[in-house]
């Protein structure tokens, strides 16, 4: 079966998301003052030693420079590209580690001027690979929507193995570089006393010490023996080894607190909850998931316990802890949804809620909802529709346009606008929530946002301002 082709954005949707992204970069830059100084200074400085080395004729300086730039770009492509949230903390340090290791550590020659440079990035890289793992760990561990639980000893062990092995990996690439590009990165170590059984004088296999009191190699004296190599090896496998244990010490501490503390949250990257794409609509004649995928829930009611609700700060960072719904959140926050459905038409689809509803019953309004635990605010969306109205959207066209802070109810709301051409005749309607179904003009809609005077006068604004300029 073909593949449907994915709806392109209007103009005028294209234009807004691309307004969009310029105001959270220099929102960002606001709000992350020291963030900005360190990418602009870092940046200014490897141009200028990059400028300088050109006029040496030192190209493969410029190498280096051009690859530290473009190693620069990592953490803003895995927040905007793979919607992880890399905290400032952790991004700093990763830009800090690159400048030290590639502009100071190769160019500026600090391996060779101070002995313990490598000494340190190794340790600081076994710190930071810990801290990676747990975050693709514990990114799984929280969620409800997978059948996984793992233990905080264990998702310990798993940051560790992961920091261990991106060490030996990049021991491997040393190897490498040494053995086919005659280089040294696997520096050499002057030994002057040898442990063997070898030359144990009754042939026992038991070691004995022989100090190198000298060595000649092609008429040349040497002051021992030149070690290439495993000692430098063996050192930083150590030093990464210590960093690996103490962050995953920290990140084991952390998730048994369920997110307590202030220390761990700096170094440890979530996904970000408001922009990850809906899950894709799987064709009946595609292959089901294999056994090593996780096996998705159905919604809240199959936990076959309380629905639970994720809890951020006021600004909007995940805690880690849940909540039962309707439970005494605190000073914390949960998230909720808001769709607006339209179709090719300009057409918006109402519902009318069951009289059995607490809020707003028997009225026509838009589709709304509450995410659960671990669960973003898009797939929460791609639920509620699937649930209310029976239809599994392909996720293709959503735009979120806007969050609606509730201080009151101490809740987040996310808008969306959702672009889907539905067959009337495909629509099932969830009866304990909906009642009724019909389509209405944008101006039927615009007039039913102006009577919204349940919510801020900013909601409706943004809102009819979405539908006026973007809805065709």
């Amino acid at each position: 079966m073909a593949k449907k082709k994915k709806q392109k954005l209007t103009k005028e949707e294209r234009a807004l998301r691309h307004r969009e992204e310029i105001q959270q970069a220099k929102k960002e830059a606001r709000e992350h003052p020291a963030l900005f100084t360190v990418y602009v200074v870092l940046r200014v400085l490897v141009l200028a030693v990059l400028v300088l080395q050109l006029f040496n004729g030192e190209y493969y300086d410029v190498f280096l420079c051009a690859l530290t730039l473009t190693l620069f770009m990592i953490p803003s492509f895995v927040e905007r590209r793979l919607h992880i949230d890399v905290p400032n903390t952790l991004e700093v340090l990763i830009l800090l580690f690159i400048f030290s290791a590639e502009i100071l550590g190769e160019i500026q020659e600090y391996y060779l001027t101070y002995p313990f440079w490598d000494t340190m990035l190794h340790t600081i890289n076994g710190f930071l690979m810990a801290a990676i793992g747990i975050a693709m760990v514990d990114i799984l561990n929280r969620s409800r929507r997978f059948k996984v639980r793992l233990s905080p000893v264990f998702v310990a062990v798993v940051a560790f193995c992961f920091s261990m092995t991106i060490g030996v990996l990049w021991e491997f690439f040393e190897y490498g570089m040494d053995t086919f590009f005659q280089m040294d990165m696997q520096k050499d170590t002057w030994i002057n006393v040898v442990n063997t059984v070898s030359l144990n004088p009754n042939g026992e296999n038991s070691p004995v010490h022989i100090p190198i009191e000298s060595v000649v190699v092609n008429g040349e004296e040497w002051p021992g023996y030149l070690d290439i190599g495993i000692h430098d090896t063996m050192k930083d496998l150590f030093v990464n080894f210590i960093g690996a244990v103490v962050f995953s010490v920290i990140g084991m501490i952390y998730i048994m607190g369920r997110g307590t503390g202030r220390f761990a949250p700096r170094f440890i990257p979530r996904l970000k909850e408001n922009e990850l794409p809906a899950p894709e609509k799987r064709e009946k004649n595609e292959e089901r998931p294999s056994l090593l995928e996780p096996i998705p829930l159905d919604g809240p009611e199959s936990s076959g316990g309380p629905e639970l609700q994720d809890l951020y700060t006021r600004d909007g960072k995940f805690t880690g802890g849940t909540v039962e719904r309707g439970g005494d959140k605190g000073e914390y926050f949960t998230l909720g949804v808001h769709a607006y459905i339209y179709d090719g038409n300009g057409r918006f689809l109402l519902q009318k809620r069951s009289e059995s509803r607490k809020f707003r019953p028997g009225q026509w309004e838009i589709t709304m909802g509450h995410a659960t635990a671990g669960e973003t605010a898009a797939e929460c969306l791609v639920r509620e529709i699937r649930e209310e109205l029976g239809v599994q959207l392909p996720g293709d066209d959503i735009i979120k346009a806007y969050r609606w802070i509730e201080t009151e109810s101490h809740s987040f709301t996310d808008v969306f606008f959702v672009r889907a051409d539905l067959d009337d005749s495909a629509l099932t309607m969830q009866t304990a929530e909906v009642s009724g179904l019909q389509w209405v003009s944008k101006a039927e809609m615009l007039e039913l946002v102006g009577r919204m005077d349940y919510r801020t006068e900013n909601y409706r604004t943004v809102v009819a301002e979405y539908i006026r300029e973007c809805i065709v």
